[in-house]
């Protein structure tokens, strides 16, 4: 239950951050996000014992459609989103307790979240503010082979959430520039191995993203 916990704190932290300010875009917005994630060793288990998955860092890209507040709401100052991303990363290690081997593959996690961001409005061109979502993935184990032995093909659709934080950087007109950081996570998501049993496992990442905002 501790993620869950995660996202109850910011959503409260996020509600502290809601104050009127200096007027602003009001309304609905497209953004275009792009940013590199870290995906942690994601620690596994089957009938046969538990290993460790590592990945490459990769690059990842979301869209997001979503509505301004107005200064003065009374659900506070900040914004609300629709959220699709996604993120691919190359299975690069399998750590059993023997030792490591190579591992090759993709774990891909394709997510739909509904985010909630609060922002503390300042008379400079940068916002801070911070943040959290929920929603569900698809997570998809593409081919993923241990020194060329087969171990999974198979998706799941898992729970998802994310707490963040960042700045706007206010280009003119409804433009803004978003530097951000990203904390995504799931419910522990269950593959079907080559050999017909299943082995569990987590995605937990890290990501820093850099996004366009357009309101209209």
């Amino acid at each position: 239950m501790k993620p869950f916990r995660r996202i109850i704190t910011a959503l409260g932290i996020s509600l502290l951050f809601c104050a009127p300010a200096l007027a602003e875009h009001t309304g609905p917005y497209l953004g275009l996000y792009g940013g590199a994630n870290l995906l942690r060793t994601a620690e596994s288990s089957d009938s046969q014992g538990t290993f460790n998955l590592e990945f490459d860092p990769a690059v990842q890209g979301s869209a997001v459609l979503g509505w301004d507040l107005k200064v003065g709401h009374f659900m506070g100052e900040g914004r609300f989103e629709l959220e699709y991303a996604r993120r691919s990363n190359t299975l690069d290690t399998v750590e059993f307790l023997e030792g490591d081997v190579p591992g090759t593959g993709d774990l891909t996690a394709e997510s739909l979240l509904l985010n909630t961001w609060g922002v503390h409005r300042n008379p400079s061109r940068w916002t801070p503010y911070i943040g959290a979502g929920i929603g569900a993935a698809r997570l998809s184990a593409d081919d993923l082979r241990v020194t060329g032995q087969p171990l999974a093909d198979d998706d799941d659709l898992v729970l998802a959430y994310q707490v963040g934080a960042g700045f706007d950087l206010a280009l003119g007109g409804a433009l803004a520039l978003d530097f951000g950081y990203r904390f995504f996570g799931t419910t522990r998501p269950k593959f079907l191995e080559a050999g017909g049993a299943k082995f569990e496992g987590e995605y937990y990442s890290h990501s820093v993203v850099l996004g366009l905002r357009l309101g209209f």
